[in-house]
């Protein structure tokens, strides 16, 4: 009876400590991870990213950093049950006020943590903006970026300028938004497009993209980079030839079946009313005809 009760004992004992086990498995992972990023750092070599925003926009870059050649840099995922390649984001924001801001932000070349070294691949931008009063009325724009690569000299025709200028002319286009909140009304979709020197846009659609490019990392030390975005006065329909330009703005057509979105315009065309800030409207932006 004896060597029942103990054996039972020992059993219990046993299966308590399974829990006891993986959770100080995981106990140990925080630490490690604590103490590795305790002694991470950035690299004193950068380069300056300098954006400037209309009134009411918002900026945000995103530097990612991927192992260097030839380095594993593995970590252990709780949530996975094993080892994934380390990553590392490095966010900078400058929240929307009302009026133009040119904000200047270092970004680092390399990130260290523990026996791994990483090296700046990308870096990301994005803007968001409001164009009404509501707590829905805004978007958030992804706005390009540059892409970061080692290249050779055969790569390069030319070495680049100390300072690297890019341009972006943004627009709001309309809708009617089919979404239960804001059914009926108008709502609009925010889109930033390279252009030159001289802040226009390509006739074609095909030839647009957004600004940004590809970056020399072995010459990108010192350097700056500046991106600077504007606001166009003029609005756009989302969908083209769904809404027929009138003296004094936009009608949306609608199809056949009624429908709480516009439609492609038939001839002869035939218009659908929209919300417009509470008022019942037939022209858009302003109102009525």
């Amino acid at each position: 009876m004896t060597s029942k009760y103990f054996s039972c004992g020992v059993q219990a004992v046993f299966f308590l400590a399974l829990p006891l086990i993986g959770a100080c498995s995981f106990a140990g992972q925080i630490a490690k991870d604590s103490a590795e990023g305790a002694t991470s750092y950035y690299s004193q070599e950068h380069f300056t990213l300098v954006a400037t925003i209309p009134s009411k926009f918002g900026f945000t870059s995103k530097a990612s950093y991927s192992p260097k050649s030839g380095e594993k840099c593995e970590t252990y995922s709780p949530g996975l049950g094993g080892n994934v390649t380390r990553q590392q984001q490095k966010s900078n924001t400058t929240d929307a006020k009302d009026i133009q801001q040119t904000v200047s932000t270092d970004i680092p070349l390399e990130f260290h943590i523990a026996d791994c070294s990483m090296e700046l691949t990308r870096v990301s931008y994005e803007v968001s903006a409001r164009y009404g009063t509501g707590s829905l009325d805004r978007d958030l724009e992804s706005a390009g970026g540059l892409s970061i690569r080692k290249m050779t000299d055969a790569d390069m025709k030319s070495r680049s300028p100390e300072v690297l200028e890019q341009r972006a002319l943004c627009a709001w286009y309309f809708q009617i938004s089919t979404a239960k909140i804001k059914k009926g009304e108008v709502e609009k979709i925010l889109s930033c497009e390279a252009t030159g020197p001289e802040w226009k846009l390509a006739e074609d659609n095909f030839k647009r993209r957004k600004p940004g490019g590809a970056l020399a990392r072995n010459e990108l030390a010192g350097k700056s980079v500046h991106v600077e975005f504007r606001l166009s006065p003029e609005e756009q329909p989302y969908y083209e030839g769904y809404w027929l330009k009138v003296p004094g703005g936009w009608k949306p057509c609608s199809g056949r079946q009624e429908s709480s979105r516009e439609a492609l315009c038939a001839t002869p065309p035939q218009f659908k009313t929209f919300k417009l800030n509470g008022r019942e409207c037939s022209v858009y932006p302003g109102c009525n005809e």
